[in-house]
């Protein structure tokens, strides 16, 4: 590999030595020298439609627009003299010709790049004196605020959506002085990354419509912040007005995020006012009611009951469920309560039925590659797993893989569309594992190494599927591949087989494995042994008492969904931890004590590549609810257990960091001995799961502008083109079936989000 060329230019009469190939901009930018800009953004394509960025370049008859000027060896580049400040000067009063003044109620003032830039570059007074253009509103749904007579048409909302959202919905109409920037049909945005659009925007043509009017930007107080929506620890900030949160924005991290956050990580915020928050401890009484209590009666009711539960039922009948978005600190403590009580059954893996491969199970459920490293992949296996849905801005660097190269395979039981080519094989659940097998032997003949013989069983049961030839030929040809396993493939009731064969398969062909795993923090839930249970068993063998701790909507998080809200109500004792209280919850809890939501705590989560990280409360926990470590604290000195003195929320992190440590370097084995896999073929029709990216959990679930979005939840059955049934009446509830050739045969893909209470993977009739 031969070093790059390197090439000396000067710039403002200082001497610089910088590499071949790169901008004017982007050198001035890395050695401190200021250019303006409106269209040039880092991350998308050169526009150079804006002419800001113009620079007085020795030997060039005029200026030249730095973001399309790539440096040469002995260039001269003036960026501050007559020539270069009047060409800027000119622009800017070209741009301001048609802008309103609007800056007194204009939600970008105080960070508005045009504002700023005038105030360096523009003149007192301007030659033009004509009415200024107007365009008609238009709205572009729930989430993005509209005032298209501020747009300077910089197109950098239009760039977005082609190249990173992966979904062209703004583009530019007309040309000449009626250039618009607006949608081709009129339609809600329908990317699940559309916000980004607002901190994109220089001017206030697109801002925030939840939070708009509210505050000018000096008034907010800006605290650092981490998603917890998903395991990839995008990094956000959450800004206060008066002590609530009133926005979310991105905070850039450039080996996690870069600048991106999905919609779901910048308008959750509202589930934090919303009328299901729990607002003082609730102890049942006498006539099966709920009832406030304050604090000291709450928490004494509470030691008093699982102590009795304890002692009267046996530990082994009490089961703990949770979050595996709850913080490190709030897993460690659980866990060492229910150490000191004798409880071993917890669990954090709520979409999960097949527990058989637990002993084998790594340290943590990792993606298995870096996360700044998917851009570089060659290929990559999707094995029930929906990234845009499931992690939305990993789906950007996906993207990104694709455009530089990269093939992407897919095994599902539903054609995800993921905005990029995909290699798709579409079965039903039952198939998998034929498919994964046929794989399997079909990368061990190209690498001509041999399949692991605790899979030679089943791989010997496989019929042939000319599919997966085609999938088998990604890999082996000692390019960067990744094969990575989704919460379909965990909630399939053939998980255990399914991850042997696909570590197998990466093995062989010298990938990397890895998995999507649930929740913000599954890392920590690992390590801190919360998710060290069998979530099915303490479903499937209904226990007399059981304790939720977190944002837990049991009607909606568990993939058992009938078992579970029967198991609970069946439950003599059903203690609930938790920011939010659903109908559900209240009909079958016996004590409530509300919690403080994200962004009202402090906390620390661990993400799918191992990053630790830890942010501080925003805001103040509202009503009476309190931070869940500080009352799983007041708890353990409520059973007089020692080791629970804490002071700080860092106390209790500092005792667990050498626990989390020493279970992250656990070896494990890789297969499990007892494998085994029957090919059974499918009676009836069977029921898999279809979730919305905005049902997912407690708080995307209670953001109203979420819910608004042409993204949430719908009523309606997905099947296949067999499937001749339009309607179907399921548990009491009509829905419409919609029929595709996406959808694999014999399957239905049903809606979590409205209460049905069925078990997923199980045949049903309609």
């Amino acid at each position: 590999m031969t070093d790059k060329q390197m090439l000396s230019i000067e710039i403002d009469g200082k001497q610089y030595d910088v590499e071949a190939g790169r901008s004017v901009i982007e050198v001035a930018d890395e050695v401190g020298v200021p250019i303006p800009r409106f269209c040039y953004h880092d991350k998308l394509s050169i526009a150079a439609s804006c002419r800001m960025c113009l620079v007085d370049i020795e030997r060039m008859p005029k200026p030249m627009p730095a973001c399309a000027t790539q440096v040469s060896d002995g260039m001269i580049i003036r960026t501050r003299n007559e020539k270069a400040r009047a060409a800027q000067k000119a622009v800017m009063e070209f741009l301001l010709i048609n802008h309103p003044l609007d800056c007194p109620v204009c939600d970008q003032g105080g960070e508005c790049e045009l504002q700023d830039n005038s105030v360096g570059f523009g003149n007192q007074h301007s030659m033009y004196i004509d009415a200024k253009r107007h365009y008609e509103k238009i709205d572009i749904g729930p989430l993005v605020e509209t005032f298209m007579n501020r747009c300077i048409q910089c197109t950098r909302c239009v760039r977005y959506g082609e190249e990173i959202a992966g979904l062209r919905e703004l583009g530019g109409v007309d040309r000449g002085d009626r250039l618009e920037i607006t949608t081709y049909v009129k339609h809600s945005l329908s990317s699940e990354v559309s916000g980004n659009i607002i901190d994109l925007c220089p001017v206030g043509a697109l801002t925030a419509k939840p939070s708009k009017f509210q505050a000018r930007p000096w008034e907010y107080k800006k605290n650092d912040s981490v998603s917890i929506h998903d395991g990839l620890g995008t990094n956000t900030s959450i800004h206060t007005l008066r002590g609530k949160i009133a926005r979310v924005v991105s905070r850039e991290n450039e080996s996690i995020n870069q600048v991106w956050i999905s919609d779901r990580d910048r308008f959750s915020y509202e589930a934090n006012f919303s009328v299901d928050r729990a607002k003082s401890p609730m102890i049942i009484n006498e006539k099966k009611v709920l009832e406030q209590v304050d604090w000291i009666n709450g928490l004494k009711a509470t030691r008093m009951a699982i102590e009795g539960a304890v002692q009267k039922l046996g530990a082994d009948q009490v089961g703990i469920f949770v979050s595996p978005s709850a913080t490190i600190e709030e897993q460690f403590l659980t866990k060492k309560l229910a150490d000191q009580l004798g409880i071993t059954k917890i669990d954090s893996r709520f979409r999960q039925v097949d527990f058989s491969s637990d002993s084998v199970e790594p340290a943590f459920r990792s993606l298995g590659v870096a996360i700044q490293d998917v851009k570089s992949l060659d290929s990559i296996f999707l094995v029930g797993a929906d990234p845009r849905m499931e992690v939305p801005v990993l789906a950007i660097d996906i993207r990104e893989a694709v455009k530089n190269g990269a093939k992407v395979a897919l095994l599902n039981t539903y054609d995800t569309d993921q905005l990029h080519p995909t290699e798709a094989v579409i079965a039903a659940p039952n198939q998998w594992v034929n498919v994964l097998a046929n794989v399997l032997v079909a990368v061990s003949q190209k690498m001509q190494k041999t399949v692991a013989p605790e899979l030679a069983n089943i791989v010997e049961k496989a019929s042939s599927d000319a599919r997966s030839i085609e999938i088998a030929n990604m890999f082996g040809n000692d390019n960067k591949q990744w094969i990575v396993l989704g919460k379909d493939a965990v909630s399939n009731p053939d998980f255990s087989v399914i991850r042997a064969l696909c570590q197998n398969i990466a093995e062989i062909s010298n990938s990397t494995f890895g998995y999507i795993a649930e929740g913000a923090n599954m890392a920590g839930a690992s390590l801190t042994g919360v998710a060290k249970g069998n979530t099915h068993a303490m479903i499937e063998n209904p226990l007399k008492a059981y304790i939720l701790v977190g944002a837990i909507d049991p009607e909606h998080d568990f993939i058992e969904r009938k078992s579970v809200l029967k198991a609970l109500k069946q439950a003599e004792l059903v203690v609930a931890m938790t920011p939010f209280v659903s109908e559900v919850l209240r009909d079958v809890a016996t004590i409530i004590l509300p919690t403080a939501a994200w962004g009202e705590t402090d906390g620390s989560l661990m993400n799918l590549e191992g990053q630790l990280q830890t942010v501080k409360a925003a805001a103040e926990p509202s009503f009476e609810s309190k931070p869940l470590w500080k009352i799983l604290r007041v708890l353990g000195n409520e059973f007089e257990f020692s080791g629970f003195d804490y002071i700080h929320c860092s106390d209790v992190l500092a005792e667990c960091m050498g626990q989390l440590v020493t279970n992250a370097h656990t070896n494990f084995m890789p297969y499990a001995t007892d494998l085994n896999w029957n090919a059974t073929e499918q009676v009836g029709l069977v029921a898999v799961p279809m979730e919305s990216i905005y049902s997912t959990d407690a708080y995307v679930r209670r953001a109203p502008a979420l819910q608004a979005t042409p993204l949430a939840a719908r009523k309606r059955v997905v099947g296949n083109e067999a499937v001749q049934q339009t309607q179907w009446i399921l548990e009491g509830q009509e829905f419409n079936v919609r029929s595709t050739a996406k959808m694999a045969a014999n399957c239905l893909r049903i809606p979590r989000e409205f209460g049905l209470m069925i078990d997923y993977y199980e045949a049903i009739e309609g």
